[in-house]
């Protein structure tokens, strides 16, 4: 069992536990995805409990796939999070399974909004962008986790009101990763920075489990590894769909490598981070288990809760570190260029037309209105 300061109630998986696609056709699917959704207010969670006052308050998302096993301990550690009850928590799905609905409904700690990526292998398990006869389930997986991160993305800021356009901050996590209890206290110490350091564009609170300086920030270069707890805002975002083509095009199917391509269309040919020292995201990926990767968490989230921070640049003996003189070619798994055209029109607007003007919502997507 976690120890005390964890939940219990949300660790329900062995590790051996696989999510299991429903034995039924594509039509049944949806129309369960779409009940789940239609049960929770069309995924919104918790309302009355934790109304939502204002646009600023930060939101949290969960790429959720096919590791709940990984999924329950990241829950378990936002629940110990000091001030969660004030942030929205997405998760957004590219994989349906009962068993996770349900341990996504015992989140009773803040709001939670539910999204299900509508364009998953799963959904679309015989043709594109699922497999087909010029494209096999594992390239389809693989290619799915770019898509889903960028549709998320694009769905959230495009489309909901809850994010302000510059204080308004969207958390990105994934569903192996674990959180210090002072996410949001760091998360806000570190959004400070976008004021006295207007270079500063995103945030890092993800890194390697390691001991350092945990009243700490520092300004550099963003690039792979620091995707974990990558944040940023709407008007951040807004200038990142202007960069969309280098996105979608780079042939890579990881988002993070790709990201580094849009980046590198920038003026300045990147974009400066705040990443906090002490890492506050931190991920069990490559742990035999989401325990031992919460264990290992827990022995570095000893000293945490800064009351003062320190920004500093990094520094080579030449003057600021660099950033990457040119983006390394892709690493592939993003030929098809089908999935590039998904990208450039991850709503499909085509042939999902907008409503007054607006983007299609999640209902309407799953209906095809």
């Amino acid at each position: 069992m976690p120890e005390d300061n964890m939940d219990a109630r949300y660790i329900v998986f062995g590790e051996d536990y696989k999510v299991r696609s429903p034995k039924m056709g594509q039509e049944e699917l949806l129309w369960r995805v779409e009940q789940t959704l239609s049960q929770a207010g069309y995924g919104l969670l918790n309302e009355a409990e934790f109304p939502i006052v204002d646009d600023k308050m930060p939101v949290i998302v969960v790429l959720a796939g096919r590791r709940p096993a990984r999924l329950q301990w990241l829950l378990a550690s936002l629940a110990a999070v000091t001030n969660i009850g004030d942030a929205l928590l997405v998760i957004s799905h590219s994989f349906y399974d009962e068993a996770v609905n349900e341990l996504v409904k015992r989140v009773d700690y803040c709001r939670v909004l539910q999204l299900f990526y509508p364009y998953s292998v799963q959904l679309f398990s015989k043709r594109f962008p699922g497999a087909d006869v010029n494209r096999s389930r594992a390239v389809a997986l693989t290619a799915e986790k770019k898509q889903h991160w960028w549709w998320t993305a694009s769905f959230l800021f495009n489309h909901y009101n809850y994010i302000d356009p510059k204080l308004g901050l969207a958390l990105f996590l994934q569903e192996d990763d674990y959180v210090a209890p002072d996410l949001l206290h760091t998360l806000k110490y570190a959004q400070r920075a976008f004021t006295y350091h207007p270079e500063v564009e995103v945030i890092s609170l993800g890194g390697p489990v390691t001991e350092a300086d945990y009243s700490l920030l520092t300004v550099a270069p963003w690039q792979p590894p620091f995707e974990s707890g990558l944040a940023f805002n709407l008007t951040f975002f807004r200038k990142l769909h202007a960069s969309a083509s280098y996105f979608c095009q780079y042939n890579d199917a990881s988002w993070s490598y790709s990201l580094l391509a849009a980046f590198a269309s920038r003026p300045r040919g990147y974009v400066d981070m705040v990443a906090s020292m002490l890492p506050r995201v931190v991920s069990t990926r490559e742990y035999a288990s989401g325990r031992e990767g919460a264990e290992k968490a827990r022995r570095v989230f000893t000293k945490i809760f800064p009351t003062r921070v320190r920004v500093a640049y990094i520094t080579t003996g030449v003057g600021r570190v660099s950033h990457p003189e040119t983006v390394p070619r892709g690493a592939g798994g993003w030929e098809d260029e089908r999935d590039r055209l998904l990208c450039l029109d991850p709503f499909l607007m085509t042939t999902v037309q907008p409503r007054n003007g607006t983007y299609p919502t999640q209902a309407q997507i799953f209906r095809k209105e």
